[in-house]
């Protein structure tokens, strides 16, 4: 009885032994505008491995250089690969890019499992041995044009034709973002085509430049993601008409507050399937004036309080279904509010399909529905274009 106490013993000891010698590797990853961490576990042996016990409660990540706490991730999944043992997914909304995670696993009945520096792989983390040049331009250049997900506000080099106009148009985008002691400044410059539904002349077509200047800052407040922003911005429109092209100079500063719902559909989101991301609605007030402009008097007439709800939905890997929805109460229409609409249904073809010779990758194919009225003119607006886009972006 006292040996075979003792090999229960002993056997109950080698098996805690064993699986409180198990380790982690993590990746970060970044597809098809979603992010998420993989966890691969491996036992003594080396040997793939899933621990027992997988409850989001078992986990905690932390995003390294914050002094705020961890957060839990909102799902957590196990995935067969193709080659090598089966992985564990850690979702959350909460995941950015141009960031370095620590994640912890506690289980049960054995220890900790931490697992550091889960980085971005396009961003280098601060270093010694650069030139003062070269770490300027890795750290605070290069991050400010990668990708995060937002893809309804890519910066982008679009080629589209106007099918309502029977016209070519080429439009370009460049916003980067700079983050500073969790303020985000992001200039602004475009060039785009905009077709105006004039009452006298009918469709016009508008040749519209921008630039502008925005700040934000966000904090998270459990699951919800909550910013305040300010943006100013000046338009140029040149409407061509059969009497002369005739310029349209505007000024615009908005007030914004955002909420971002991302988190709260991590559960549902099924990768390869269906991936709801960039969900958020916000709520804002502009100022603006058209025409030529006197800033010594009171522009208190021309506001336009507004609303927006916008949502990005990915399936079947390559379709990608965005829509936006902004309604306004600019005080100048007498009838009440006016809405504007933008559809965008894009494949994603920029990492599916072989890249060709001398070429890193393929622009995705896009079209687009526009219709509406909104800032800075408040003038109707319908557009139906298809084209490719080219994100703007260093690979």
């Amino acid at each position: 009885m006292r040996r075979l106490a003792v090999a229960i013993f002993l056997l109950v000891a080698s098996s805690a032994a064993c699986r409180a010698q198990i380790s982690a590797e993590g990746v970060f990853f970044f597809d098809r505008g979603h992010y998420w961490i993989e966890l691969a576990f491996r036992d003594a042996a080396g040997r793939d491995t899933i621990p027992p016990d997988l409850a989001v409660r078992r986990f905690e990540i932390t995003r390294l250089g914050e002094l705020s706490g961890g957060f839990r991730p909102s799902k957590v999944e196990v995935v067969s690969r193709e080659k090598g043992g089966p992985v564990v997914i850690l979702a959350s909304g909460r995941l950015e890019g141009r960031s370095c995670y620590r994640v912890k696993y506690t289980s049960a009945d054995s220890g900790a499992i931490v697992v550091d520096s889960i980085c971005d792989p396009f961003f280098a983390p601060p270093g010694g041995g650069d030139c003062g040049g070269k770490a300027f331009f890795r750290n605070y250049v290069a991050p400010a044009f990668q990708k995060e997900g937002d893809s309804y506000n890519l910066n982008q080099l679009k080629y589209e034709y106007d099918v309502s106009l029977e016209k070519s148009a080429t439009s370009i985008v460049l916003a980067p973002r700079f983050k500073i002691s969790g303020l985000e400044l992001e200039p602004l410059f475009e060039q785009s085509m905009v077709v105006y539904e004039l009452e006298r002349t009918g469709k016009t077509q508008s040749s519209k430049r921008s630039f502008g200047l925005g700040a934000s800052m966000a904090a998270w407040v459990e699951d919800l993601r909550l910013s305040l922003s300010m943006s100013y911005r000046d338009d140029r429109s040149v409407l061509g008409t059969a009497a002369g092209d005739s310029v349209i100079p505007t000024r615009s500063f908005t007030v914004e507050g955002r909420v971002r719902l991302d988190n709260l559909f991590d559960r549902a989101n099924l990768y390869c399937v269906s991936v709801f991301k960039g969900v958020d609605i916000g709520a804002g007030c502009a100022w603006y004036q058209t025409g030529r402009f006197d800033w010594s008097t009171s522009a208190s007439d021309k506001t336009a309080p507004y609303v927006n709800l916008r949502a990005t939905w990915t399936f079947l890997y390559g379709f990608q279904l965005s829509y936006s929805l902004q309604t306004f109460w600019p005080s100048v229409l007498a009838r009440g509010p006016t809405d504007f609409q933008s559809v965008r249904f894009r494949l994603l073809l920029r990492d599916a399909l072989p890249a060709q010779a001398g070429k890193s990758y393929h622009p995705d194919l896009e079209l687009a529905y526009d219709t509406g009225k909104r800032l800075p003119l408040f003038a109707k607006e319908e557009k139906v274009s298809i084209g490719f886009t080219f994100g703007l972006y260093p690979w």
